[in-house]
């Protein structure tokens, strides 16, 4: 060629070799001058072809470049691996970049259930394609996923190698996207997910195109894998510190469960209480604790303070019951806290029961035997002191029935019985029939240290040194009641001070008090003995008797009210409690002297005999009076 060129040869090798730098067809107007005036033409086209053979040659090495050094940075930067969101979003757009696609994307594997999920994406313009979620088995993901191997496509539409979606399809149209090339990222055996490149036009990938979206997609396998890696270590870490976290709770709750089970044996040998017992646990579980007696109900009135938020108390007995029926601690919500509760058993019945917040910062095994242990110490403490109050209750109930009989009293000395020198009244609670049995026991309980008790043929009989003995024996009553299931069970109390020398003839005043009220129809409440004590002699106790002659002398009048809704029997009873005055009835009443009268005459007319006549004017007012006390203890009851 050298012999073909001019003495200005140099200045053309020069352009020549600038040239051959520049994009590939792309060649100065002075350079295709040079050529064209040189005298072999032949040779100047040559040279022009190998022009472009260099520069194809020069621009597949600077994308072999530009390829090496976005490899390599993406690889600085899973070295360093701070955060592979952004890792791989720069990951995607150097390969989106180098492989100058329309669009390009990263999908990931959803763990558990298969489904691959578009993570990353550049050159997408609808948002359902960057959230895109491919079902597992469709689409060319799977296709990838199951081959393990590159695969491509010119035209999406006319794939047949994977079964498409209707949804994958409808955003595929949406983007407009043609041609894919889909390489799988994988680590071993575990495909992770999907690298993609896109055109929205029909294209055949070439070779080098697989290979570099697949180093990418490498090193996006190698993000991925190293993440999931770091982040099962930082599990593991987590689950390590975790258990250990639980391993020293655990043996804190140990400890702690064996000093209570040390305090509670302790309180067992010292004679403590069930009180005690709850008090210990309110203690050294930090929260709130209460006993309970077997209907659920607290049984130190006293600790309650504050507890407005304790369950019910039918919720209360329920747990109980489920707890004596599993043998555990049962659950009870509200609406601020949680409860623990569980049975304190005897040898044939529930004691009661302990009643616990739920205890925070304990494993709720540790809490849950620790209340049941405390549970079962009560027990013991139950039998203890059920035992001493069984003896102590038999020594109280032989004296009481001594002293009733006339006989010589027990030793004053004697401390199980400690006999009072001054009573403040005595009930007798008839038990509609049944016998004694156990309900004696039952009243002993409840009576506690307000009184003694004794067993007196099928009554039962409380000497009261309580400050209030009507509300006492009504609470002794409706224990006694629920207890023997019979809501027939009634009671009659003398109220005053007495000395246990006056007990004979009180108790014999109360048997005929006793006797004398099923002939009111009076049972199931508790009633004054002073209230009808002077009508003893006056009828006879049968009930029958009783009622015939209120309705034989005043039955008439009374009928009258209930059929019309007037009042003339409360007139005529006011009309003799006044002495017979007029103007006092109707002051009394809010009523006119003349209303006064006609009620009066009502009365006269609807009465079967004389008013004026002495021996009936006796019966009517004993009649009046009877009904009267009929209503007013009826009243009391709430009947």
């Amino acid at each position: 060629m050298d012999a073909q060129i001019t003495g200005d040869s140099i200045e053309v090798a020069a352009a020549v070799l600038t040239a051959a730098t520049a994009e590939p067809g792309q060649v100065p107007d002075d350079l295709r001058r040079m050529l064209a005036d040189a005298d072999g033409r032949a040779d100047g086209r040559a040279l022009l072809g190998q022009l472009r053979d260099a520069q194809l040659t020069q621009a597949r090495l600077r994308r072999r470049a530009a390829e090496l050094e976005a490899l390599f940075s993406t690889a600085r930067e899973l070295v360093r691996l701070q955060d592979v969101d952004e890792v791989l979003q720069r990951l995607v757009e150097r390969a989106h970049e180098l492989m100058g696609t329309d669009v390009t994307y990263l999908s990931e594997f959803e763990t558990g259930s298969g489904q691959l999920r578009v993570r990353h994406s550049e050159g997408t313009a609808t948002p359902e394609f960057r959230d895109l979620l491919v079902p597992a088995g469709y689409g060319l993901a799977s296709l990838v996923a199951r081959t393990r191997e590159p695969v491509w496509v010119a035209q999406y539409e006319q794939m047949s190698d994977a079964p498409h979606d209707e949804r994958i399809d409808a955003a595929v149209r949406a983007e407009g996207l043609v041609s894919f090339l889909g390489v799988p990222l994988a680590v071993g055996d575990e495909v992770l997910g999907a690298l993609f490149a896109c055109n929205r036009f029909a294209h055949d990938f070439s070779p080098e195109q697989v290979l570099l979206l697949s180093a990418f997609a490498d090193h996006a396998a190698s993000v991925l894998h190293s993440a999931r890696v770091l982040a099962d270590a930082e599990s593991a870490k987590e689950r390590t510190e975790q258990a250990n976290r639980e391993l020293e709770r655990n043996l804190a709750a140990t400890e702690l469960a064996s000093a209570v089970h040390e305090e509670l044996t302790g309180a067992v040998i010292s004679g403590g209480t069930v009180i005690d017992i709850v008090a210990t646990l309110a203690r050294r579980l930090g929260g709130r604790v209460l006993a309970l007696d077997a209907q659920g109900r607290p049984l130190d009135t006293g600790m309650a303070s504050g507890l407005e938020d304790l369950p019910p108390v039918s919720a209360l007995a329920a747990a109980i019951g489920r707890s004596h029926e599993n043998g555990h601690a049962s659950e009870v919500s509200t609406a601020r806290s949680e409860w623990l509760v569980t049975a304190i058993i005897g040898a044939d019945r529930v004691l009661g029961g302990i009643v616990a917040e739920d205890p925070q910062g304990l494993p709720d095994d540790v809490a849950r035997r620790t209340l049941e242990r405390a549970a079962h110490v009560a027990a013991l403490v139950s039998f203890k002191q059920d035992a001493v109050a069984a003896i102590r209750a038999e020594h109280r109930a032989r004296w009481l029935l001594s002293v009733l009989s006339g006989g010589a009293h027990p030793s004053a000395d004697d401390v199980l019985i400690a006999p009072p020198t001054r009573l403040t009244g005595c009930a007798l609670i008839e038990l509609a029939g049944l016998g004694g049995g156990s309900a004696a026991a039952i009243a002993e309980r409840a009576v506690g240290e307000d009184g003694l008790v004794a067993q007196l043929d099928r009554r039962i009989v409380v000497a009261w040194t309580s400050p209030d003995v009507m509300a006492a024996t009504e609470r002794v009553r409706r224990v006694v009641a629920d207890a023997v299931r019979e809501p027939g069970v009634f009671a009659v109390a003398a109220v005053r001070d007495l000395t246990p020398a006056e007990l004979p003839s009180i108790v014999r005043r109360l048997t005929a008090d006793v006797d004398f009220l099923p002939a009111l129809g009076v049972s199931g409440t508790t009633v004054s003995s002073d209230a009808f004590a002077p009508y003893h002699a006056l009828v006879p106790h049968d009930p029958q008797t009783v009622s015939r002659f209120i309705s034989d002398v005043v039955g008439p009048v009374i009928d009258w009210d209930e059929r019309r809704g007037t009042v003339l029997f409360d007139t005529l009873a006011s009309y003799f409690d006044s002495g017979e005055n007029r103007a006092v009835v109707a002051d009394q009443m809010h009523i006119h002297a003349n209303t006064v009268q006609q009620r009066l005459e009502r009365v006269r007319a609807l009465l079967h005999g004389d008013m004026n006549d002495p021996e009936f004017r006796f019966r009517l007012q004993s009649a009046v009076r009877l009904e009267r006390l009929r209503r007013s203890i009826r009243e009391t009851d709430g009947n």
